[in-house]
């Protein structure tokens, strides 16, 4: 496993969004929007997995599912696209090359320059996979989840203030997902407050810039040392 990235239980409601009115949506229950993980494993190229909380599938989705569109943005090199959606972009300097939208009907790859094509995509149990076509890496990870709607840009139901049967009611200029990846509630919080979301990025390279520190702080203690005993 390249890295497994945890989202908080029953966070799925953006800031205090409200749901669409209409009795799809009111029969599904809870949950169906609400991301618990996402994992990256390198099956010889770098197969992305997600986990929602509950898949209630109304509209018979092949995938198993089809109320919710999980978005995952990659940033795999410097620079990079930094606006995620509206109202939503990345801190300045982490931008993203390369997205993936799934959805109970099937799994598609963006690009910045509006590129897509569809890329494959199944169920492991209570998992949902895709194959991202990238070599394995530890990349940094933004995601996000909102309600399909087949003819959204994001295929992601837009939300305006005052909501309605098939549309979130969320305050102006909010983005059109319910549920943020973020380890910390406090986090998504953050996010949905100032419009930026933070990549989760693997344990690993912090761990090295730490030892990489520590290390350098050794040295230095040594350094002094026989400096001092020489004087």
């Amino acid at each position: 496993m390249l890295f497994l990235y945890q989202d908080p239980l029953g966070d799925d409601q953006g800031l205090a969004y409200l749901y669409p009115r209409a009795a799809l949506f009111r029969e599904a229950g809870e949950g169906y929007a609400d991301l618990l993980a996402v994992v990256g494993e390198d099956r010889g190229e770098l197969v992305l997995k997600v986990r929602l909380a509950r898949y209630p599938n109304p509209l018979e989705g092949p995938l198993g599912f089809s109320l919710a569109t999980v978005v995952l943005w990659l940033d795999t090199g410097e620079g990079g696209e930094e606006t995620l959606l509206p109202g939503l972009h990345t801190p300045q300097g982490a931008g993203w090359e390369v997205a993936y939208l799934l959805t109970g009907f099937g799994a598609e790859r963006r690009t910045p320059k509006g590129e897509r094509e569809g890329v494959r995509a199944w169920r492991e149990g209570d998992w949902v996979a895709l194959a991202t076509g990238l070599p394995p890496g530890r990349y940094g990870v933004y995601g996000a989840v909102g309600l399909f709607d087949p003819f959204a840009p994001w295929y992601l139901r837009p939300s305006s203030p005052e909501g309605g049967a098939w549309t979130l009611a969320a305050p102006p200029g909010s983005p059109p997902v319910v549920d943020l990846l973020a380890e910390r509630p406090l986090e998504q919080v953050a996010a949905y407050q100032t419009g930026v979301l933070k990549p989760l990025r693997p344990k690993g390279f912090a761990l090295k810039r730490e030892s990489l520190l520590a290390f350098g702080l050794g040295g230095v203690s040594l350094l002094l040392a026989f400096l001092l005993r020489r004087r």
